[in-house]
């Protein structure tokens, strides 16, 4: 990957999709600070969102509260069912 160190990025992040991708595909944790880091690679970030529903699961506000001191903008949705 070419490294432009005048771009400007934003990050925009399916919190539920990746997580249960890395979960059930992989066996393992997705490190949102590794993926921010890695989709910034150097360049300006501007801004970061994480979208994530509501879904009334233990330790879900630390997890979000984790992804907003990592530098996320933590956009939360209730759960929809059909």
């Amino acid at each position: 990957m070419t490294k432009h160190k005048d771009q400007r990025v934003a990050v925009f992040v399916d919190v539920q999709n990746m997580y249960y991708s890395g979960k059930n595909l992989f066996g393992k944790k997705l490190n949102f600070g590794m993926v921010l880091k890695k989709a910034v690679f150097g360049r300006e970030l501007i801004r970061a969102f994480a979208y994530a529903i509501k879904a009334n699961m233990p330790d879900e506000q630390n997890f979000r509260d984790a992804l907003h001191n990592i530098g996320y903008e933590v956009k939360i949705k209730d759960l929809q069912v059909f």
